[in-house]
């Protein structure tokens, strides 16, 4: 998004640099009784000012960005202490047990008891701290809109494998150089090549990780070998989006897509995995100039699947 906001500095400080010191503000108060007015006062600005700088840098408005930040801290709460729902609630500043349910169901789609019974419900719109990377990177994810799309199906051989810790900066360099030296032994690829990356989850395992998938499409595979694992990604609506930058930046992108977007929006998720394509417009993870595409199954409300 280009805005006045982002490039206007007033007495040395930047507004981005405004935003990030009312966000640090926001989290050591998350337990504390603030508001929008408080934030703005503690980036001297005026309210309406703040909330549309607030807004133009982040993606989010400053109560949503509070709200959200809450519940999400809360379920750490949920899932390693032993303290009273009630008790989380008002912590949080819900006022009561049943406001603090009420929206923890809307937001996450669960009961807050169900997390606190059964500490491995996987819950995916977890909202982390916004960060100068983070802006940044969502900026460039903000500035264009997806595009829905019909895919045929696709079939690939690669690699699978699991990655224990999805909440973390994830490199999977060494997982893509194992498949680069491996996939020339692959037979029958499509031409030109495109290189797929596919992350998918499942509601039986743990929390805190996630299964991925390195391969190339082929055009059919009676002669591929035991060492590659073949996957069928199913035909269907998608919506595509761009990521422009740094391979290792694109969490950022997922991010956005996951906690900004798709919530202002009324596209369900149909299918639990996504997936990345690597063609003519990647330079490579280390090149800014790079571009990958990220493909979300999704159902729309005008949309028959």
């Amino acid at each position: 998004m280009n805005s006045i906001f982002n490039e206007y500095i007033y007495a040395g400080v930047t507004n981005k640099e405004t935003i990030l010191k009312v966000i640090g503000f926001i989290e050591e108060n998350l337990r504390e009784d603030i508001n929008v007015l408080d934030m703005a006062q503690e980036g001297c600005c005026s309210l309406y000012h703040f909330i549309r700088l607030f807004q133009s840098i982040t993606g989010l408005s400053p109560k949503k960005y509070l709200h959200q930040r809450r519940l999400t801290e809360s379920v750490h709460e949920l899932r390693t202490g032993d303290k009273k729902i009630a008790d989380i609630a008002w912590d949080f500043q819900f006022g009561s047990h049943e406001a603090f349910t009420r929206a923890f169901r809307k937001y996450f789609g669960v009961n807050p008891s169900k997390v606190r019974n059964d500490r491995s419900t996987p819950l995916q719109k977890l909202t982390q701290t916004i960060t100068e990377e983070y802006i940044y990177q969502s900026e460039k994810a903000r500035t264009q809109s997806p595009e829905l799309v019909e895919l045929p199906s696709k079939t690939l051989v690669g690699i699978s494998f699991f990655v224990a810790d999805s909440n973390k900066a994830i490199d999977l360099s060494g997982e893509w150089g194992q498949f680069m030296k491996e996939s020339q032994a692959i037979k029958n690829r499509l031409l030109p090549e495109r290189f797929y990356q596919v992350q998918f989850w499942s509601e039986d395992h743990e929390p805190g990780g996630m299964y991925f998938y390195i391969g190339v499409e082929a055009q059919h595979i009676e002669e591929t070998d035991p060492q590659f694992v073949v996957k069928i990604i199913p035909a269907g609506h998608y919506l595509k989006f761009i990521h422009k930058g740094l391979s290792n930046k694109v969490g950022y992108t997922y991010r956005y897509i996951y906690h900004q977007f798709l919530p202002e929006t009324d596209y369900q998720l149909t299918k639990p995995f996504n997936f990345e394509v690597y063609g003519e417009k990647c330079l490579g993870p280390y090149d800014e100039r790079s571009e990958s595409e990220i493909y979300i199954p999704v159902a729309h409300q005008n949309v028959v699947t």
